[in-house]
């Protein structure tokens, strides 16, 4: 019997196998190290990038803080920084943001990651503040990279007046009515214009030429029974509030004559009621703001008894501002104002009245802006007005003082209480001003024209009004031209926010 013996691998071979498999070996290493370190790196980075969203969450949440403090002037959170800033450093925590300086118990957002915020407020005491929020994220353990003293990742949010505007649109419709119904008796023209069209130190007045499609006729009244807006014959060239409480997608709820018309520039000149320019919201939008109860500048001012007799304005007088570049308003308080026969109040800079009892201007009486600073706010705290005379006049023109009149310069508004409201000037110019009374039914008798804005509790138009409705008066800025609205508390807003490159 033969036997086979075993063939031996030389002894080079074997060590070239072995050379070979470690190399292998070193290979697979390398290749698996570099792998997880691709990983770790591709985790670092997106948690750097989930930490930079949050920290911009941060930074809103603190631009929020901020709102807040400036709308309800609370600034208990915060410290002074200078004159006139407010800083704020504060600790996301489960309950929302608290002040550091109390130490908190910090919001842990995974594996020890907590948020804090640094808000600043310049000009808080102004009507133009800055806001600068900083959201700051701490990196989560074991998230930042080797060689790195980078722990935390930011983000800042900015907010500038002169990014936009700082205050809530104050007057969005031509005409609204906040809980009663709009009517017009008879007739009325309504349209809108610009009379600032590039927000910036440009003007004009109302002409036909510039007459737009823009007015907004509304109410939030929801009664199962009538329609919210009536036209009868009125020409309405924007929009009108049509809801119907029964088929709420429907644009039959409005109610209007033969001759009336809803139309828009594209609207073919064959149809009267075009129904893609009724609004059918419940609850259109229509702000009602607070009202001041105190004057926010300086004290008032000492009244003459010649011309307060018995604390009524009641004898002609100017009022306001002698120095024409002085942009400060003169405030007064009287018991009531009662202009008749021929008496004038000249208005000669920026002017506010807060009068506790009624209004009346009847004969050819009433108030005259007479100078390009000029501009005048009458708040009605209790009593009934009655705007006819002459009412309130602004007799500056391109041609005169290179200003128009403005709707921004005159506003006439009620506090709480709700006091009837009657608008019957006879005057030969046209009122350019607001009205505004939340809780007042406002009459509105005669053929006079009007424009800028009204806002009453309900509106009701007696006879064939013009309403030219000022485009403006959607865009609030702290403009001198903004003057008359100081007494009306509109939120601040931010609508336009500069975010750091992350």
């Amino acid at each position: 019997m033969r036997h086979r013996t075993a063939q031996r691998i030389p002894r080079s071979e074997r060590g070239a196998a072995m050379l070979v498999a470690l190399c292998l070996a070193m290979v697979f290493a390398i290749s698996l190290s570099s792998y997880i370190a691709l990983c770790y790196t591709s985790l670092v980075m997106s948690t750097r990038s989930v930490m930079s969203a949050r920290s911009a969450e941060l930074a809103e949440a603190g631009v929020e803080q901020a709102l807040y403090s400036l709308n309800n002037n609370d600034w208990s959170l915060w410290n002074a920084s200078g004159a006139n800033n407010m800083t704020a450093t504060l600790t996301m925590t489960s309950s929302g943001l608290v002040p550091s300086s109390t130490s908190p118990a910090p919001l842990n957002f995974g594996n020890g990651s907590t948020g804090t915020v640094v808000v600043t407020v310049t000009n808080y005491q102004s009507l133009n503040p800055g806001i600068q929020s900083q959201g700051l994220m701490t990196l989560p353990q074991g998230s930042a990279t080797s060689g790195t003293a980078v722990t935390q990742v930011s983000r800042t949010l900015t907010f500038n007046y002169l990014n936009g505007p700082a205050r809530a649109p104050l007057f969005v419709n031509a005409v609204a009515a906040t809980s009663g119904r709009v009517r017009f008796r008879s007739a009325g023209t309504v349209d809108s214009y610009t009379s600032n069209p590039h927000h910036l130190s440009t003007f004009q007045d109302y002409s036909s030429l510039i007459a737009g499609y823009s007015a907004v006729v509304t109410s939030q009244y929801t009664s199962l029974f009538s329609a919210s807006v009536r036209l009868n014959n009125a020409v309405v060239k924007g929009y009108a509030e049509g809801f119907d409480p029964y088929y709420p997608g429907s644009t039959n709820w409005l109610s209007y004559a033969s001759a009336a018309q809803l139309v828009g520039s594209s609207t073919p000149p064959a149809v009267l009621i075009d129904s893609s320019r009724i609004l059918t919201t419940q609850a259109p939008y229509q702000p009602v703001l607070p009202e001041a109860p105190q004057p926010p500048g300086p004290s008032f001012q000492t009244l003459n008894p010649a011309y307060w007799p018995g604390g009524v304005l009641s004898a002609s007088c100017s009022l306001g501002q002698t120095n024409p570049a002085s942009t400060t308003p003169f405030y007064y308080s009287c018991f009531g104002i009662n202009l008749g026969g021929t008496t004038t109040v000249n208005i000669v800079g920026p002017t506010v009245i807060y009068s506790s009892g009624n209004v009346s201007i009847s004969g050819t009486a009433g108030f005259v802006l007479t100078t390009q600073t000029a501009s005048l706010t009458i708040v009605a705290d209790s009593g009934t007005v009655t705007l006819g005379g002459h009412g309130i006049t602004n007799t500056n023109s391109l041609s005169t003082t290179l200003l128009p009149p403005l709707p921004k310069r005159v506003a006439v508004i009620g506090a709480t209480n709700p006091y009837a409201v009657t608008f019957s000037s006879n005057q030969p110019l046209p009122f350019y001003g607001v009205l505004y009374f939340p809780q007042a039914a406002i009459q509105v008798t005669g053929n006079p024209t009007l424009c800028g804005s009204i806002v009453g509790a309900s509106v009701t138009f007696q006879g064939s009004p013009t309403i030219h409705y000022d485009l403006s008066l959607r865009y609030p800025d702290a403009n001198l031209n903004d003057a008359a609205f100081t007494c009306i508390t509109a939120p601040y807003t931010v609508n336009s926010l500069v975010s750091s490159v992350p």
